[in-house]
């Protein structure tokens, strides 16, 4: 194709720009669309054009193919251009060229709101799906927001439709369960290893896409003719995206990253949303949770003013803060805290008997036996041990007795409240000190105490994979934090009675 567009050039033929520079066509592949200055003159291109695509081997697909002839800026309608193969007729309403409809200047309206309903018509593709939360986002980023990222940068998008399409996103993502309403624009737009949602805006997308191609026009410019008078035409420089306030920053909402960041592996702590793989409805209402954003009673009485008695329903007692409910309420710890840590415990215990060839529990719901053994080892679950000494904490989650190894391991499991984990992790390890003592005097063997605490929302320690692997079997810090979240989800939804999907 570049002998053919050398040819064109060669004709002289063109329309002449203001800053004098000649543009005689457009090419792309084999997309071509060509200019020149009068009716005579675009004929003699396109014959041109016929006979040097004939010495080729190309022909035109005529039914692909239009003419357009405008006179002092007005649409002028004639027979088209005859050729042996049949004619070129005028245009009727527009064209596309490289996907843009196009007729006397590009359709900008037009073509703003086809690539609008198409986005959201994707969108609303995705989010009926059952891909899970982090896939929803990857696939809109990389298959709903490329019908806008096409046309930016090449159409002018006005900043008010910008900003509503992004609204009617987040109004989906409600709709389907993927976003809570209270909760944090700013954390949607954030990456997931940083704690958010890993979505991409429209007005982002916009921005980048138009920076990068003014960029490109700028730094080829001054050696091509053509995009000078572009860029001329083109007019202010690009607005950057404004840097406002973080979701971290902000009172409420940052209000959990804030209380952790003393205490918790910041990137552990957000891993679950990178490698979970939970539904995002569950990822909605974790993070809502962090963020203060479900209507507790006490953030009803004492942020939105609409009742008086802040006590939580359940114990009457305490205010009813997401904290109270996820870990502090004296109701909840009988049924539904110990549910949630017998499932991490489950985990664990499942893990260490399928390292020595035990028989595991059939399902996670199913409570494991107090003892079970083989010529290997000695799995306790929740038994209370007899020692010579008397001992206060005498009753681990699990206990392991190595028998080829002469070793125990001492494994107590916790799910506090995210700011505590730390606090919580040493009293796991004091507590069992004399445990500890007692058995190593009595059956001779080393002993070790592992605490495996994991915040109610998720936090972990910096020391929790350490921990892990002092456990025979192979435990990995997602699998428990997974785990103690999806229990937490469980029951916030049970508590607040959530409506609908929330």
């Amino acid at each position: 194709m570049n002998p053919l567009s050398q040819v064109i050039t060669k004709t002289g033929y063109g329309y002449r720009l203001r800053n004098g520079a000649t543009i005689s066509h457009l090419l792309y592949m084999d997309d071509i669309k060509l200019y020149a200055k009068s009716e005579r003159d675009i004929d003699s291109l396109i014959h041109t054009t016929r006979i040097d695509s004939s010495d080729i081997g190309m022909s035109f697909g005529l039914e692909k193919c239009s003419r357009m002839v405008t006179k002092r800026g007005r649409v002028v309608r004639t027979e088209g251009v005859s050729l042996p193969e049949g004619t070129i007729a005028d245009i009727e309403d527009s064209y596309k060229y490289l996907g843009i409809p196009q007729a006397n200047g590009n359709l900008e309206l037009a073509t703003r709101k086809a690539a609008t309903a198409k986005y959201l018509q994707r969108v609303r593709q995705v989010l009926r799906s059952q891909l899970n939360g982090k896939n929803k986002t990857r696939a809109i980023n990389s298959y709903a927001l490329p019908v806008i990222r096409y046309p930016a940068g090449i159409i002018r998008w006005p900043k008010e439709e910008i900003q509503t399409t992004d609204v009617k996103t987040r109004k989906l993502l409600t709709m389907h369960g993927g976003f809570h309403p209270k909760s944090s624009t700013l954390r949607l737009y954030a990456s997931r290893k940083d704690g958010g949602r890993g979505l991409v805006s429209v007005r982002a997308t916009v921005q980048d896409e138009t920076s990068k191609l003014h960029e490109y026009i700028k730094e080829k410019a001054p050696t091509d003719d053509v995009l000078r008078e572009c860029l001329r035409q083109w007019g202010t420089e690009d607005e950057a995206l404004e840097e406002g306030p973080s979701w971290e920053d902000k009172p409420l909402h940052g209000m959990y990253h804030r209380t952790i960041t003393e205490v918790a592996d910041l990137k552990k702590s957000y891993q679950w949303l990178e490698r979970a793989g939970l539904q995002d409805s569950t990822e909605a209402l974790i993070l809502a949770a962090q963020e203060q954003a479900l209507s507790t009673r006490a953030i009803e009485a004492q942020i939105y003013h609409t009742r008086q008695d802040p006590r939580c329903r359940l114990c009457k007692e305490a205010p009813e803060t997401i904290q109270h409910i996820t870990a502090g309420c004296k109701m909840l710890a009988g049924k539904a805290y110990m549910e949630r840590h017998n499932q991490v415990a489950g985990i664990v215990y499942r893990n260490i008997c399928a390292e020595y060839g035990l028989e595991t529990p059939r399902s996670k719901w199913e409570t494991p036996p107090k003892v079970v053994e083989n010529d290997r080892a000695k799995i306790l679950w929740d038994f209370q041990i007899q020692t010579d000494k008397m001992v206060m904490a005498n009753q681990p989650d699990i206990m392991i007795i190595d028998k080829g190894q002469r070793k125990a391991v001492v494994v107590d499991v916790a799910v506090p409240s995210d700011g505590n984990i730390r606090k919580k992790e040493h009293e796991k390890l004091e507590k069992y000190q004399g445990l500890r003592e007692e058995l190593e005097r009595a059956w001779k063997v080393k002993v070790t105490v592992v605490p495996v605490v994991v915040g109610a929302l998720g936090a972990v320690t910096p020391k929790l994979d350490e921990w892990l692997q002092q456990i025979p079997g192979t435990t990995s810090d997602i699998s428990v934090q997974k785990c103690a979240v999806l229990g937490t989800a469980r029951i916030l939804r049970r508590t607040l009675k959530l409506p609908g999907l929330w």
